[in-house]
Formats: C-alpha cells, sequence, structure tokens
C-alpha cells in the first residue's frame, strides 16, 4: 500500500510540474500570435497608406495635366477669336460629356458678347473650355456657337466662329385704328441706367386688340446706324391711331 501511494504521488508531481510547464508555453505562444497580428495590421496600414499617398498623387497629376491643356487650349481660342477664324473641325469616338452649368459674370460693356463654354479636343481627350465675354473682331459680326454632332458612330465636333450679320431688313410695324382713348401717361421712376450706351425708352399705352395696356418704360441698348422711335398715339377725327415703338435706319 506505501509503495501504491508513493507512485500515485509522483505522478502527481510529474504531471503537476509537467502542467506548469505548459502554461508558460501557452503564454509565450499566444503573446507571439498577437505580435505577429499587430505587425501584420501596421503592415497592411502602412500598405493602405501609401497606396491613398498613390492615389492622391495620380489624381493631382491628372488634374494637373488637365488644367494646363485647358488653359492651352483657352489661349489658342482665344488668339483664334481675336484673329476672328474659326479653328479646324475634327472627328472623334468619344462622345463629349454634358455640358457644366456655368456663372455668367456681368459683361463688361455692352458690346461684349458671351462666348458660352464647351467640350474641345486636345492631347487624346475632352477638355473643357470655359465661357467668357468676348469683343466681336469688327462691328457687325454675331457670335455662331460650335456644336458636337454624331454622325456614323463618331463624332463631328464644328468650333464656334464670327461671321457677318445679316443685313436687317427695316419694316416699319402697321398703324392700329381703335375708338378707345388712350389714358394720361404714368409717372415712372427711371432705374439706374445699366451702363453707357443705353438710353430710355419712356412707358407706354398699348392696345392689345380688346384693351389698353400699359407697357413700362425700360433702358434700351443703342444699335449702331439704328433709330429708336417712341410709340405714338395720334387723335383722328373718328378714331385714335397708334403705332408702336421701334427701331429705324438713320
Amino acid at each position: 500500500m506505501r509503495t501504491i501511494a508513493a507512485m500515485t504521488s509522483l505522478v502527481l508531481c510529474l504531471g503537476t510540474a509537467r502542467l506548469a510547464s505548459a502554461q508558460p508555453r501557452e503564454r509565450v505562444e499566444r503573446r507571439h500570435e498577437r505580435q505577429a497580428e499587430r505587425r501584420d495590421d501596421r503592415e497592411q496600414r502602412r500598405e493602405v497608406r501609401e497606396q491613398r499617398h498613390e492615389d492622391h498623387e495620380m489624381r493631382r497629376e491628372e488634374h494637373e495635366r488637365g488644367r494646363l491643356m485647358e488653359h492651352q487650349q483657352r489661349d489658342t481660342e482665344r488668339a483664334r477669336f481675336r484673329e476672328g477664324r474659326p479653328g479646324p473641325a475634327f472627328r472623334v469616338r468619344v462622345a463629349p460629356p454634358a455640358l457644366r452649368r456655368e456663372f455668367r459674370p456681368v459683361a463688361p460693356s455692352p458690346r461684349h458678347v458671351w462666348i458660352s463654354g464647351y467640350w474641345g479636343w486636345q492631347g487624346g481627350r475632352h477638355v473643357w473650355v470655359g465661357g467668357r465675354w468676348e469683343l466681336p473682331p469688327a462691328p457687325g459680326r454675331v457670335w455662331v456657337e460650335g456644336r458636337w454632332v454624331s454622325e456614323g458612330g463618331e463624332w463631328a465636333f464644328t468650333p464656334g466662329y464670327w461671321e457677318a450679320a445679316p443685313a436687317p431688313v427695316y419694316a416699319p410695324p402697321p398703324e392700329i385704328s381703335v375708338t378707345v382713348a388712350p389714358p394720361a401717361p404714368r409717372i415712372e421712376v427711371q432705374p439706374r441706367q445699366p451702363g453707357p450706351g443705353y438710353f430710355w425708352v419712356a412707358g407706354s399705352w398699348h392696345w392689345d386688340g380688346r384693351r389698353q395696356v400699359w407697357v413700362p418704360g425700360h433702358w434700351e441698348a443703342g444699335r449702331p446706324g439704328w433709330v429708336w422711335e417712341p410709340a405714338q398715339w395720334a387723335r383722328g377725327p373718328r378714331h385714335w391711331r397708334y403705332r408702336p415703338g421701334h427701331w429705324r435706319p438713320r
């Protein structure tokens, strides 16, 4: 019995010793695993940061290239506009993007013409050319907007250009005979003149076919070679004759 008890005690001591020695190994292994996971996490975060930095640099370079191409295109267009000659037409297989919404600032003068923004083509890609105010290269010129047209699976672009305005045809408005006398003219307050070259057109009564309608006064931009004829009411024996205001050649 004593021998059996001694052997049992020895076995228990050995098991306890083995268990005690196994626990530190497990803790060390778990610590090593956690350290490896942290290293993997740091490496993954570093790779993500590097990828984000590369993407940011690529977007920045792409943006700078786009801005440079846009400025080059705009400089070319400005020189062409000053010379008053149309640019070359071209055909591509890539459809232009949708037009951008633009803010139109106040015109520098009544003679300036607004050139709307459009998509051009340079360096194998569409480049946006922003809208701006431009002076015509010569008096009597009007601006014809450029346009993209789909033709046979390709997109053809015709740039905008200046062309001579068609000679206006003078057609004075007919007189209107009415039996109802116009009321007394209204007293108006003129707003601030929008700019040089504008003149005030006084308000007047207008016959719309059934009754007298007051047309308020407004500022009108002058037209070279033309004169504004104000609206006129003339009393006849039985009727009132009315001729609307209109432009006529000098």
